[in-house]
């Protein structure tokens, strides 16, 4: 039996197959990782590997395989032509039981708003979802599917100096193909509700508070009184809905999106840092740089570095 389990802590590791498994994995990468593991059936319950990167959403085709899927403390069974997804930070555990083939993806928010220029929720609210059964696919969707995928596995491993931006171009087909099969209308029939439009306003909210700070637009950085205030709310009842309907925080919500704007400002040589650490409302960079390097294990004269490298 191949087992698989995660926490907010884990990322890939290099997996432990048999020598003669047809199987690629490329290094650790924060931001996107693809898997194809395609095998004969004689080796099929051969193998152990870690699955999930904790700051990622992952994406997981089983075109033949067998096992159980866990998300929190949901468990749901994996057959043959299902699929199904995970969000970041939250307990996710696999095991497969019978496994000749299964395409498997890791994404950041950050990977497609750089590489492709996709506003992640805003384009595709149904990942704001916690816990999804996994779905059956057709003949037909699981063989469409399977080509976005292989293409997806390919372009990552291949040796294009653009390979980042096409590769956030066919995960963002992807994406799009999932929401058709799926969860065409999500946005506007399903789940449609005041906790619903809770949610949904306030991603607006701070997607667009997150545009604005990094267009000049903005000189503070808001705060969950601020956003609850926006939608005429308690902040506490903001909190509570938040939490409730997509398992973190509103302030979790909130360091993810400025840990993501520092990032891209950081990519931009004409800012310097203090200017960046007052951008995001802090009044000293040396409370930015902790902050920073809390959150990506980076300072920002690192990351900086890193990223002009």
């Amino acid at each position: 039996m191949i087992k698989s389990d995660s926490n907010p802590n884990t990322i890939f590791h290099n997996p432990i197959l048999h020598p003669l498994m047809p199987i690629k994995q490329n290094n650790a990468d924060s931001e996107f990782t693809s898997l194809h593991i395609k095998l004969p059936n004689a080796l099929a319950q051969q193998g152990n590997l870690e699955w999930f990167n904790g700051s990622c959403f992952s994406l997981t085709l089983a075109v033949n395989a067998f096992g159980s899927y866990t998300a929190k403390t949901n468990t749901f069974d994996v057959s043959p032509g299902t699929f199904f997804f995970s969000r970041p930070n939250t307990f996710r555990k696999i095991e497969w039981s019978d496994t000749t083939e299964i395409h498997h993806i890791a994404f950041s928010e950050r990977f497609l708003a750089k590489y492709a220029g996709v506003a992640l929720f805003t384009s595709f609210p149904f990942l704001l979802l916690e816990t999804v059964t996994p779905k059956p696919v057709s003949k037909e969707m699981l063989n469409d599917l399977q080509k976005i995928y292989v293409q997806i596995n390919n372009e990552h491993f291949g040796n294009c100096p653009f390979k980042k931006n096409i590769v956030a171009n066919l995960l963002t087909r992807l994406l799009l193909q999932i929401k058709r099969i799926f969860w065409d209308g999500y946005d506007t029939k399903f789940n449609k509700n005041i906790e619903h439009d809770i949610v949904t306003r306030f991603i607006k909210n701070l997607e667009e508070h997150s545009q604005h700070l990094q267009q000049g637009k903005a000189a503070i950085q808001l705060r969950v009184k601020d956003y609850a205030k926006m939608q005429g709310i308690h902040e506490n009842y903001l909190y509570t809905v938040i939490k409730a309907r997509t398992g973190k925080m509103v302030s979790h919500w909130i360091t993810e999106k400025t840990v993501f704007i520092a990032q891209n400002l950081l990519e931009n040589p004409l800012l310097s840092i203090k200017e960046i650490s007052y951008k995001l409302g802090f009044p000293y960079i040396s409370y930015f740089t902790i902050f920073f390097k809390k959150h990506t294990g980076f300072t920002p004269k690192d990351f900086r570095k890193n990223s002009m490298a």
